[in-house]
């Protein structure tokens, strides 16, 4: 049985951790084959939205203990950030969150860009209860308020997904069955959007979220700069004044 589900319809990529058998805990294989899948998705332009999801119960446990500290168990994670190796994934990313999320998991949830939850759902990244610092840890304050980020590190403790909505840390929250056909959705909305547009505005969070205003402002004019010149801007504006849907070409 493959450890990830890959498949590819409609402009949307279905990406699916399928260790159902170990609640879809991290270990080197999947890591590496998550890593590949993230390369694939970036240079397909057959594709321009991902779709991340869990099979089974859980999302992800966290790190299959078998696995820590082998090489390549990081790989995977850094694939969706802008970090030296400069994988540069500039595509959007829809996290369907099936169940819960326990421990290094949260990193993969971070690492998308808009996260939707089944409602029975909860996160947690209970290492400190066991001695170890998580990993992913020094980015939860990024998209949480300090206190919030620190409450769930220091005490360990379970966030229900109403709660994780209430916080910021999901968009939305719907009901378990309703979940997929949700994500789906919003993914297919995402795909009637410019990609060209789309990778631009990514391009642009990614590159200047550590940067001062003015080097984020050059980021900003070269990458729009570059979208302006595109077939895709051409296509666009002549389909708003002609009152029609736009076809795009990703270029």
């Amino acid at each position: 049985m493959p450890v990830l589900i890959y498949e590819k319809k409609d402009r949307v990529a279905y990406i699916t951790l399928n260790r159902p058998d170990k609640m879809n805990a991290i270990n080197t294989e999947l890591m590496n084959e998550l890593a590949n899948t993230w390369i694939d998705f970036r240079d397909d332009d057959s594709v321009w939205v991902a779709v991340l999801t869990g099979a089974g119960k859980l999302f992800c446990s966290g790190a299959d203990f078998q696995s820590i500290g082998e090489p390549g168990i990081q790989e995977g994670f850094n694939v969706l950030r802008e970090d030296p190796n400069n994988y540069q994934v500039y595509k959007p990313i829809l996290c369907a969150i099936n169940g819960p999320v326990i421990g290094r998991a949260i990193s993969l949830v971070l690492a998308c860009d808009i996260r939707i939850a089944a409602e029975n759902v909860e996160f947690s990244v209970p290492e400190v209860k066991f001695g170890v610092i998580p990993g992913g840890a020094d980015v939860l304050e990024h998209f949480l308020p300090p206190g919030i980020a620190r409450e769930m590190l220091f005490f360990g403790e379970k966030m229900n997904a109403q709660r994780a909505y209430e916080v910021g840390l999901v968009n939305k929250v719907v009901p378990q069955d309703k979940l997929m056909s949700e994500a789906t959705a919003m993914a297919g909305k995402l795909a009637n959007n410019s990609p060209l547009a789309m990778k631009g505005l990514k391009e642009m969070f990614m590159r200047g979220k550590d940067l001062d205003y003015r080097a984020a402002a050059a980021i900003y004019e070269t990458t729009n700069s570059r979208v302006l010149r595109s077939k895709d801007h051409e296509e666009g504006m002549k389909a708003l004044r002609e009152r029609r849907k736009p076809q795009w070409q990703g270029r």
